[in-house]
């Protein structure tokens, strides 16, 4: 509630934000856009398409490559599945089946909103229709999602994280600030965000979300990241004592998809633990 001063204003009225900001910061945590798969996307995903998963009155469009042990993609914020079809031809030579998904709002699923309490939901509920899988390589929203599937019993023998934050309530403040809000209306902006996950955003951050980091983690990041910062993968190093974390360089935030170490290396990590 805000604190009134003798002139009759709020301490904070200076900085109230203009409406059209606030429902920006809105938009921008619960609303993707869409990106459209590229012709040779197409090419690739033909062919390979499984029936949608049904999830919360949803559709979620997957594909799945290849046999074995089972290694899903989690895709990040205005992604979709197809941005992981680097990892699909070396997982498959290595043994594995790989599933990609469009995340709700994302690609071909149906929905128009999401979150990374949203996207971990539906990892879950993919994982759980898998009946198992071997690992998950997420990117960006994709490895947060990922901990918060971890931290409510979606089970993998090995997992990636490429350039993901690992705690809610600092996203949430980067975005109040992104978008210009004082303090009060930054508060506000929190409460409706608590509003749309459904829970208290300090519920998904790392201190609560860490007892399901039970198997063995791969993070992998460039410090000069200017989307997610490289102190979110430092933090959920710390916090992770199966996890190993390595610094990628030039790669930026988007980059590491395509990047043939990159690649390489993940496809390495997760074979490590293979048992069948």
């Amino acid at each position: 509630m805000p604190v009134s001063v003798t002139s009759g204003h709020t301490a904070d009225s200076a900085l109230a934000a203009d409406p059209a900001q606030v429902a920006a910061a809105r938009h921008a945590f619960s609303s993707p856009e869409r990106v459209p798969l590229t012709a040779q996307e197409q090419a690739a995903l033909a062919g390979h398409a499984e029936p949608p998963l049904r999830h919360e009155g949803l559709k979620l469009a997957r594909w799945t490559f290849g046999q074995g042990p089972r290694v899903v993609f989690v895709h990040g914020w205005n992604s979709r599945g197809a941005h992981g079809l680097g990892f699909v031809a070396p997982l498959v030579e290595a043994g594995f089946s790989v599933t990609l998904f469009d995340l709700p709002g994302h690609g071909d699923s149906t929905g128009h909103v999401c979150s990374v309490v949203h996207a971990g939901r539906a990892l879950r509920a993919l994982l759980a229709d898998a009946g198992t899988a071997h690992g998950v390589i997420g990117h960006s929203m994709g490895s947060a999602a990922s901990l918060l599937a971890f931290a409510h019993g979606g089970a993998v023998t090995r997992s990636v994280h490429l350039a993901g934050p690992s705690s809610l309530t600092p996203m949430v403040k980067g975005l109040a600030r992104a978008h210009g809000l004082g303090p009060a209306d930054a508060a506000a902006f929190a409460g409706w965000v608590e509003g749309f996950i459904g829970t208290r955003i300090a519920l998904v951050d790392l201190d609560r979300l860490q007892h399901g980091l039970v198997h063995p983690g791969l993070i992998l990041h460039d410090p000069e990241d200017r989307t997610v910062p490289f102190a979110a993968s430092e933090a959920l190093h710390d916090a992770w004592p199966a996890s190993q974390l390595e610094r990628t360089a030039g790669l930026g935030h988007r980059r590491l998809l395509a990047d043939a170490a990159v690649i390489a290396r993940s496809v390495a990590f997760i074979s490590q633990g293979r048992t069948a």
